[in-house]
């Protein structure tokens, strides 16, 4: 148990830290607003997974709810992208 209680650091589980690190890495990798639509939705898309992933290890129940409402926004955002995409690449 004293095991379980160092991988614990000041309260946050390691799973939990290593999801928020992951979602830290994918915020950071945000494409500038200039960006083409279509890459601004891979973005979106792989920012709902690791949302997805987050609401997995997430301690409190409404915390988790809000990683999965927000996953599914972003993946509604990458679509409403992608079909941009298509538009912006097709004129």
């Amino acid at each position: 148990m004293a095991e379980a209680r160092e991988d614990c650091v000041m309260g946050v589980e390691p799973v939990l830290k290593a999801a928020l690190r992951q979602l830290r890495t994918v915020r950071s990798q945000r494409p500038a607003d200039s960006a083409d639509p279509f890459e601004f939705a891979v973005w979106r898309e792989a920012m709902a997974g690791v949302l997805d992933e987050l609401a997995h290890v997430m301690p409190f129940p409404q915390d988790r709810a809000l990683a999965c409402m927000e996953a599914e926004a972003a993946r509604a955002e990458a679509a409403v992208l992608r079909a941009a995409a298509r538009t912006w690449h097709h004129s």
